[in-house]
């Protein structure tokens, strides 16, 4: 039951970790859009590489944790 109630909680926390990622990468989306500087268009890009990576891997756990009954 313990290990139940920890794939709950792990559950409920990377659904609202994805839910902040997603924020996170629209923010940094409607940063790309506006004329930037070419070093700030590029740093922007690898964060966004990088929160696309991190949204992935938190979507493939939510995907394949098992659902508390």
């Amino acid at each position: 039951m313990a290990s139940r109630m920890i794939s709950t909680e792990i559950y409920a926390a990377s659904l609202v970790h994805l839910s902040v990622l997603d924020e996170f990468i629209r923010i940094v989306e409607g940063k790309l859009e506006a004329p930037i500087a070419p070093f700030l268009h590029e740093s922007l890009t690898d964060l966004l590489t990088s929160l696309s990576e991190q949204r992935e891997t938190y979507s493939t756990l939510v995907d394949e944790m098992p659902r508390a009954a």
